[in-house]
């Protein structure tokens, strides 16, 4: 089983487009194929909701897309390809697909024909798809459309694009071929919702938690596939931007409801910490060691009790996921942030005039924190300072749907901020692992990079002061 991630954009094309009529690069051989496939969903289509997949292709197995996002113009997914015959799905694609389904099981839910002619060129593969959806072996809807397809990053697209645009193909869409077939029912309700300056704060809240929920459905489905270790990571945050909103958004929602929900994430957050930290710490001790020249057979010994940490707090938390109260506490957490509790006489507010004083007061903690800090701070005064920085801008990204490049100018600015500061103490973090779980036989290795990680954060004492002069100047804050 090995996942394959594309970038796609797909085309609606006119009834005379033609594959042949393409030009653009070196002369390429057009390949045709015919094949069905059997789309597996819950009777709400609850995949389809998410941009998630479960399909089976005679001959070929089961392909299950874990997560979909649209992304500087393209479509990712990450696909994996089971084995297994066609009367049940494969139980690791119920597994991975768990965050999407809940308790619900899929069944067959469409039947698509699909004529398929593949042109690659360059470092594109261009497919035009010919699918109509079939009800007792008749067609009963059509649809057609060109893919350009690549790896990560759709290299040489313009060119394509501009190509594929001059024989009549129409601008991009990201609406599934299942959606375009079947209809609304089966389209995806799981996407960024739309703000301007205008929106109330009920849209604006709602539109924040309702992102952070799905990047946490999302990247658990990739956190149990386990080739990335970005899918804990990115869960993770998703966990701690939620539970950043609901403090920074408190004064316009339930009080109650709020910490409930933050004792929740809570929870699930330390879990999904203490394998990222671990992973971290890990990458980085087998780094430092191998541009020192350390023995292969001394780093492993010494960093043994890590990997084992490692290791057993991935298994807490894949028996956390797989349990029935995290798929409870899921749905809970989706269906809050689809309709989060509201104070009534806040909710119909414009965001511009109720959220702004609440980002502008993450932004006064932050700097009468950075104020008070002598000229040596402490290692824990900088850890305090980077979480403000990193509370102050997930506040800010939230209002960057609604105000547009002021906030995300900032942000970057407050990233830039939170960055150093998390290097520094990433570097406290390793010299303190090293120092407590240094033995005899590990002692000389455990010397050299405690060194290392103790210069590193005494540099980083004094990193972090250019990113914060950045901010200091008033018109990185013209907009708040």
């Amino acid at each position: 089983m090995s996942p394959v991630e594309r970038c796609q954009v797909d085309l609606p094309v006119g009834t005379a487009f033609r594959l042949r009529q393409l030009r653009w690069g070196r002369t390429a051989t057009t390949r045709i194929e015919r094949f069905e496939t059997i789309h597996w969903d819950t009777p709400d289509f609850r995949l389809a909701a998410w941009d998630a997949g479960l399909r089976y292709r005679r001959g070929r197995g089961w392909r299950v897309t874990l997560a979909g996002w649209p992304q500087t113009g393209c479509f990712r997914s990450i696909s994996l390809d089971l084995e297994g015959g066609p009367v049940a799905p494969p139980p690791e694609a119920l597994r991975l697909l768990s965050g999407y389904l809940g308790d619900a099981a899929p069944e067959p839910a469409a039947r698509i024909r699909h004529l398929e002619s593949r042109r690659d060129v360059e470092d594109l593969a261009c497919v035009h798809q010919v699918v109509s959806l079939l009800v007792e072996r008749r067609a009963v809807a059509h649809a057609r459309r060109v893919s350009l397809r690549g790896g990560e990053e759709l290299t040489g697209a313009r060119r394509a694009l501009a190509a594929l645009r001059r024989v009549g193909v129409e601008e991009t869409t990201v609406q599934p071929l299942l959606g375009e077939l079947v209809g609304p029912a089966a389209a995806p309700r799981w996407r960024e919702l739309q703000l301007d300056p205008t929106s109330t704060v009920a849209a604006t809240v709602t539109a924040a938690l309702r992102d952070y929920a799905a990047r946490l459905v999302r990247n658990q489905a990739l956190l149990l596939e386990g080739s990335d270790p970005e899918g804990i990571h990115q869960a993770r945050v998703a966990c701690r931007r939620f539970r950043s909103a609901l403090q920074t958004f408190g004064p316009v929602l339930d009080p109650a409801w709020a910490e409930t929900l933050r004792a929740d994430l809570g929870s699930l957050a330390a879990d999904l910490g203490a394998v990222r930290d671990a992973e971290v710490l890990l990458m980085r001790l087998r780094g430092s060691a191998a541009e020192r020249g350390l023995e292969p057979e001394a780093t492993e010994r010494l960093l043994a009790h890590l990997d084992g940490d490692r290791v057993r707090a991935r298994e807490v938390l894949l028996r956390r996921i797989g349990s029935p109260e995290h798929r409870e506490q899921l749905e809970r957490t989706l269906e809050a942030a689809a309709h989060p509790s509201l104070l009534p006489e806040a909710a119909v507010q414009p965001a511009v005039e109720v959220l702004m004083p609440l980002v502008a007061g993450s932004w006064r903690k932050l700097r009468r924190r950075a104020s008070g800090l002598g000229a040596h701070p402490a290692d824990d005064e900088l850890h305090r300072l980077r979480i403000l920085a990193k509370r102050c801008r997930y506040a800010v990204l939230a209002l960057a749907p609604v105000l547009g490049e002021g906030p995300a100018r900032t942000g970057a600015l407050l990233g830039g901020l939170q960055d150093a500061l998390g290097d520094q103490h990433d570097a406290v973090v390793a010299g303190d692992w090293l120092r407590q779980f240094a033995t005899g036989e590990t002692a000389f290795a455990a010397g050299i990079l405690y060194g290392v990680e103790r210069e590193l954060a005494e540099v980083g004492r004094e990193a972090w002061r250019g990113p914060w002069a950045k901010l200091l100047r008033r018109k990185q804050w013209g907009w708040a």
